[in-house]
């Protein structure tokens, strides 16, 4: 139990922190920050992953009950979603194509140098050294 509350607190230390940074000017949202942070803190040994993993665990477990409040938000809010849907329709869409576009062209460039690194590493192939 104590170390699912260290982890917790340390999360939560870390949420406060990138909330802290983000108020403090920094134009990336708190959770994010926060989040980087973590990142940081664990890259440079500052936190060990075992501290957090059972909190962030058990969090990961349950977080379909963490956007209940979203959801709820969103519900509130109908009247001007309904006024807006066009432009918001529009805007998933586009950003659902450009990232659907750059992830596969990124995939692809990615590949094509794998398999060219690949292929040079181990040399021509039988019928090729034939030649």
């Amino acid at each position: 139990m104590l170390d699912f509350l260290r982890g917790f607190g340390l999360l939560t230390v870390f949420f406060l922190l990138g909330n802290l940074l983000h108020q403090h000017g920094v134009p990336i949202p708190g959770g994010v920050l926060g989040l980087l942070a973590l990142y940081l803190a664990l890259a440079l040994g500052l936190v060990q992953l075992k501290w957090v993993e059972r909190a962030a665990g058990l969090m990961l477990r349950h977080m379909v009950l963490l956007f209940v409040p979203l959801t709820v938000g969103l519900m509130d809010l109908g009247p001007v979603l309904s006024r807006q849907a066009v432009a918001i329709l529009v805007s998933l869409l586009v950003s659902f194509l450009a990232v659907l576009l750059s992830t596969g062209l990124l995939g692809r460039w990615l590949l094509a140098e794998e398999t060219v690194s690949a292929v040079a590493s181990t040399g021509p192939s039988a019928p090729e050294a034939e030649k």
